[in-house]
């Protein structure tokens, strides 16, 4: 079973692990290594993480006791970090947060939320309801990456 829960101080530790190892297990598949080097260092970083953590507040997917996952929701609808750990790939672990995420943009009244969803990821969200804007290419350490603007508006009946 999947709970979703508020960040809690401590969480960074499993969070940095599982934004590399995701980014390097994970995304990999669909990125070079040069891009995946420059999207992340090997190593985690808690440090970054714990102020990153304190700062966006993540909502976090717990399985057994364990960090499967994790979704930044900023407040005006932008999902800006969304990562599986890979032990729990396939397993609903990003879509229950994506869910969440949705419950709480109707709560807030908030109408319209925003992804840039990597490649592996974009299939996801469209399952979820969100649609392609464009393409999109970023720059990270001189690095390009390419990704998904996406949105979800929902529906009449939805709101």
């Amino acid at each position: 079973m999947i709970l979703i829960r508020p960040y809690q101080p401590g969480d960074h530790i499993a969070i940095a692990e599982t934004f590399t190892r995701a980014i390097h297990e994970i995304a990999s598949a669909h990125y070079s290594p040069e891009q995946c080097e420059a999207w992340s260092e090997r190593k985690p970083n808690p440090e970054h993480w714990e102020k990153r953590c304190e700062r966006k507040q993540p909502f976090v997917a717990m399985v057994n006791g364990r960090l499967a996952g994790f979704l930044e929701l900023d407040p005006d609808g932008h999902i800006d970090c969304a990562y599986t750990h890979p032990d729990f790939q396939r397993q609903g672990v990003m879509g229950s947060l994506v869910e969440h995420a949705i419950r709480v943009c109707d709560e807030r009244g908030i109408e319209r939320m925003v992804v840039e969803a990597s490649i592996p990821a974009m299939p996801m969200f469209r399952k979820h309801g969100f649609v392609i804007v464009r393409e999109n290419t970023v720059s990270i350490r001189g690095v390009e990456l390419g990704n998904y603007i996406m949105q979800r508006v929902p529906a009449p009946r939805e709101r």
